[in-house]
């Protein structure tokens, strides 16, 4: 008879469910779309600018771009949902004409939680690089149509910080934040690096790994969430032991689910409740004893005495965070002097797979000329616990080298169980030599 947790499988301690930490302010990662100005007649989404501009990414040009509803079609993930790490070859040299005629515009949007009470002293939003610039504008119920930031302009060659953006920002509320994106001139379209600082504090998703969401309890997962957001999800056994609550069971003597016949022979009579060979799934199933009942020759009740089954003072029971076989003895004795035993065996094996995901994207561009910084992975195993360490990886991207390239993760538990291999392709771009 299995007692199946409550608390399910390993999925469910993966369960990606967002919960923000207390005291950060956080942001949701950067979605990106190519804007309304992309149609079946203008496949590319060139406008022509209406304006001569002085300057490549002059605010000018903005005049002739249009920011997509929030909840357009359309909006997905940016190469890089941190940092949006958007860098292409550019549309423009499709069009003979000089720079600074027509415009591609690129848009991309993330939601700024900003705690209740805060004072807005400074707002900054930097990157490492933008061609040809960018603007910011700003919604929330102060401005439901959005506010353009006057100090959220970037231009190509001049400073890469916006200028302070506090006083368009609203404490307590969840501020869309727009960023429209423009290039003026043949040669690449990029938006790399973005960082957002509210009184000097970089924010970002909620967390970037699982320390970020250490809570300190043993019986709960420190998730990372794929959206950036902590979950702490209770999980069944922690350090080979396990988190569950017992079962309820009822004590020695007490079970009165079965019959009894007579015995002619005067000895006593024990039966048990259930399987005498058991099988539990390690960190899954929870041991609940389903006991056994002892009578005398005349079906007088006799109390039976229990060893290691976990609520006796002669063992802990099966434990069911840790593989192995465990025996759970039953004993009675009636007046005369008789006894009569039984011995259940139970084994605890582990056959799910872990599981694991990766910190990150899967698909990353990666700027040349720098090292290339694996974003990392966490596992999780339902028996064995975490199995961070455990990932196998191969393939590593050549920071230096142009080319697309691919790194393969996988993962093998203690009881032979694979979880199913993770890909990640990375496209280094735009080597200087």
């Amino acid at each position: 008879m299995n007692h199946r947790s409550v608390l399910g499988a390993m999925a469910a301690a993966l369960v990606w469910l967002g919960g923000l930490p207390a005291g950060a302010h956080t942001r949701t990662p950067w979605q990106m779309h190519d804007g309304p100005e992309v149609t079946t007649a203008n496949p590319q989404g060139l406008v022509r600018l209406g304006c001569t501009p002085p300057r490549n990414g002059d605010t000018c040009e903005y005049g002739v771009a249009s920011i997509p509803d929030e909840a357009a079609a359309g909006w997905g993930a940016s190469p890089d949902p941190d940092t949006i790490g958007m860098y292409l070859s550019s549309r423009l040299c499709q069009v003979p004409s000089a720079c600074r005629v027509y415009g591609d515009f690129t848009y991309f949007q993330t939601y700024v939680n900003v705690l209740p009470g805060t004072v807005l002293n400074e707002v900054k939003l930097s990157f490492t690089w933008v061609d040809d610039g960018i603007r910011v504008t700003v919604f929330n119920s102060d401005h439901p149509n959005g506010i353009v930031a006057t100090e959220g302009y970037i231009f190509i060659g001049d400073s890469l910080v916006t200028g302070n953006l506090a006083a368009y920002f609203k404490p307590g509320e969840r501020n869309r934040l727009v960023i429209t994106q423009v290039d003026d001139c043949c040669s690449m379209s990029s938006a790399v690096g973005a960082v957002l600082r509210i009184n000097g504090e970089m924010v970002g998703p909620a967390c970037e790994g699982s320390e970020d969401c250490d809570d300190g309890d043993l019986c709960t997962a420190d998730v990372c969430t794929a959206l950036g957001t902590c979950s702490n999800p209770l999980r069944v056994c922690a350090g080979g032991q396990s988190c569950a609550p017992g079962p309820n069971l009822t004590g020695e003597g007490e079970v009165s689910t079965l019959t009894c016949t007579p015995s002619s022979n005067g000895q006593p009579t024990l039966e048990v409740l259930g399987s005498l060979n058991m099988t539990l799934e390690c960190g899954q199933d929870v041991w609940g004893d389903p006991g056994a009942q002892a009578w005398d020759s005349a079906c007088g009740p006799l109390t039976v005495h229990t060893f290691n089954s976990g609520h006796d003072a002669y063992g802990v029971g099966p434990n069911t965070c840790a593989e192995g076989t465990y025996p759970v003895q039953y004993v009675a004795r009636d007046a005369n002097g008789w006894t009569v035993s039984a011995i259940r065996s139970v084994k605890v094996e582990d056959t799910t797979p872990p599981a694991f995901r990766l910190n990150g994207a899967a698909q990353m561009t990666h700027q040349c000329g720098a090292a290339y910084v694996e974003p990392g992975w966490e596992a999780w195993d339902a028996c064995y616990g975490n199995l961070t360490p455990e990932v196998r990886v191969y393939g590593y991207p050549n920071g230096w080298v142009a080319g697309r390239y691919t790194v393969t993760y996988t993962l093998t538990d203690s009881a032979g169980n694979h979880a199913p291999s993770l890909t990640r392709t990375v496209d280094v771009v735009n080597c200087p030599w």
